[in-house]
């Protein structure tokens, strides 16, 4: 691991990696509507309502927001830059991709040559230079980390944009936000990652919770990487019978420090501000209550609800 000094690249620029408190370690504030996207994708393009959402967040005491839309699958920089700003609540932009159904079916990201898509991350990771959709304002508006996205086979997705991301976290020290379906084949793009030479510690494992297997998740653990826990609103995936007992299995396990909790609220029946419900002000208010009425230590709900993320979101600070 790199003794660089660390810090953490938000939208308006570096934080000290000192920063600390709650922390949706996977969430969604803009999404734009892609032409030439499928039909049927989440979309939240309200600057008000967006706006009031991460307002109730930060109020209700979240200290920081992790904005998981990639470029061209409805990203908007200057919409992040301007949300956090007016709101107070430091948000994490991420370059990288998504599925392929959350991009326009004429993009080039899929056949585009493994260096230039290796370039134009490192590019969106650089604060001097930053987010494509920004480029020539006055302040840069860069990414704080990688999020990738596999299909349901590891074979099936974009082996040369993973190879790319990968290429750009070990340059980099970022961290890799890796979307799994449903945690399915979670096991090799960790291997494809490792192979590649990107740190345990740099990479965090999406929707694993939705493949509730203690023994699989202990070992992914072991690993070194984190393993990031979604369902908590989501019904169809019983969080009673499936999410809280893996979290009370973890954390007895003593594996506390490699799972970071977050809502994945990308749809507008989610938000509050849309008449719909819980709205991202509940991950600071409900879920770090709930963890302690189970009996979980506090500093195993602050590695939980912040920390673990906030690490990985730690990378080194350039040399001048």
């Amino acid at each position: 691991m790199s003794t660089l000094p660390r810090h953490i690249v938000t939208v308006l620029g570096a934080v000290p990696a000192t920063l600390a408190g709650l922390v949706d370690a996977h969430g969604h504030v803009w999404i734009a509507p892609e032409p030439g996207v499928e039909p049927g994708g989440p979309v939240l393009n309200d600057p008000t309502r967006s706006l009031s959402e991460v307002r109730a967040y930060g109020a209700a005491g979240g200290a920081a927001l992790v904005d998981c839309q990639p470029g061209g699958a409805g990203r908007d920089g200057r919409m992040l830059a301007w949300l956090s700003r007016e709101s107070a609540v430091p948000i994490v932009a991420c370059t990288g991709f998504h599925r392929r159904r959350y991009h326009p079916a004429e993009t080039g990201l899929w056949t585009r040559p493994e260096e230039a898509l290796t370039q134009h991350f490192l590019e969106e990771l650089d604060p001097t230079v930053g987010l494509a959709e920004c480029r020539g304002d006055l302040r840069p508006v860069a990414a704080g980390y990688l999020k990738v996205a596999i299909e349901a086979t590891l074979e099936a997705s974009p082996v040369g944009a993973l190879a790319a991301a990968a290429h750009a976290a070990a340059h980099t020290g970022a961290g890799v936000q890796i979307h799994t379906e449903q945690g399915a084949r979670a096991e090799a793009v960790v291997d494809f990652f490792l192979k590649r030479g990107v740190a345990p510690d740099r990479l965090v494992v999406c929707h694993i919770d939705k493949r509730p297997d203690p023994g699989l998740h202990v070992a992914l653990a072991q690993t070194g990487v984190t393993l990031e826990y979604d369902t908590f609103y989501r019904p169809k995936y019983d969080p009673e019978r499936n999410l809280w007992p893996l979290i009370d299995h973890m954390v007895a396990a003593g594996l506390a420090g490699s799972v970071a909790l977050a809502c994945d609220m990308a749809e507008s029946a989610q938000w509050a501000a849309y008449g719909g419900g819980p709205g991202l002000a509940a991950f600071p208010t409900q879920i770090p209550a709930r963890l302690a009425a189970r009996g979980i230590p506090l500093e195993s709900i602050a590695r939980m609800t912040g920390g673990n993320i906030l690490r990985v979101l730690a990378r080194p600070a350039p040399v001048s």
